[in-house]
């Protein structure tokens, strides 16, 4: 009885971890999961056959002529994964354009470049 209670009782703080770390994960990162691949593949070999168009898009844009990865963007898939990035993964590299939002009629990079071709939208 005594080791059915321990158990118990792991298994309640377990859950009381875990539901504590899902509110210190960054915003957009919550409940989102990457579907099951074979990480073997690399990123880029796996989009340009699933996502032919955005895999374009993406290897037609500066990202992509400079070969910044999935990743940098969206996380590694596994542990850090957002479909859609926050503009602050956008800032950690490109500081020098930070934008005051609240001065603006958008509310993210994202409202004014798409975000595979990073191109001004017209």
């Amino acid at each position: 009885m005594k080791h059915h209670l321990v158990t118990l009782f792991g298994v309640f703080a377990l859950s009381i971890l875990l539901i504590g770390l899902s509110f210190a994960l960054p915003e957009g990162t919550q409940g989102e999961q990457h579907p099951d691949v074979d990480f073997d593949v690399s990123c880029m070999e796996c989009h340009a056959e699933e996502t032919p168009d955005i895999f374009s898009d993406w290897q037609g844009s500066k990202h992509g002529f400079m070969n910044f990865g999935c990743y940098m963007c969206h996380g590694d898939g596994t542990v850090d994964f957002e479909i859609k990035p926050s503009t602050d993964k956008c800032a950690s590299c490109h500081g020098g354009y930070s934008v005051d939002f609240s001065r603006l009629n958008v509310n993210s990079c994202f409202d004014c470049h798409p975000g595979h071709t990073l191109k001004l939208h017209q």
